[in-house]
């Protein structure tokens, strides 16, 4: 039986938070004095952080999906069982949640606000924060 069940939707401030921090780190490469010898390094540098950049979005898009929350701290989510092994971090925005499968591979899921329903999020922590 679910306990809360969602269609998780991208959220567009991971999406940006994501964009600005690359962007900065990106602006800082571009604007700090490198030596001639060094720009082999430079452009790996900063090659590096586009493709990080770009590798984020992707992780941010794979999120959506259907999720469900279930009895004794189980989750259904990317069509496994996963098991809640520690106690969610919870911010008004943010829900960061360590899971773990059957098989012991282990994923840290974030649920921004703003990607499920305001009765969906409100009703979420209400059973995160209410669960053993």
């Amino acid at each position: 039986m679910d306990l809360w069940r969602s269609e998780l939707r991208v959220s567009w401030r991971a999406q940006w938070l994501s964009l600005l921090l690359h962007g900065l780190v990106m602006l800082m490469l571009l604007l700090a004095p490198w030596p001639t010898n060094l720009t082999a390094v430079w452009l790996l540098l900063l090659t590096l952080v586009v493709f990080e950049c770009i590798r984020s979005q992707r992780r941010i898009g794979s999120r959506e999906g259907d999720i469900a929350l279930l009895e004794h701290r189980q989750l259904r989510w990317r069509q496994k069982n996963w098991q809640i092994c520690a106690r969610p971090w919870m911010t008004r925005q943010a829900i960061l949640l360590a899971l773990r499968s059957a098989k012991g591979e282990r994923e840290k899921l974030w649920l921004l606000r703003d990607s499920m329903s305001e009765a969906e999020w409100r009703q979420l922590r209400q059973k995160l924060l209410t669960a053993g």
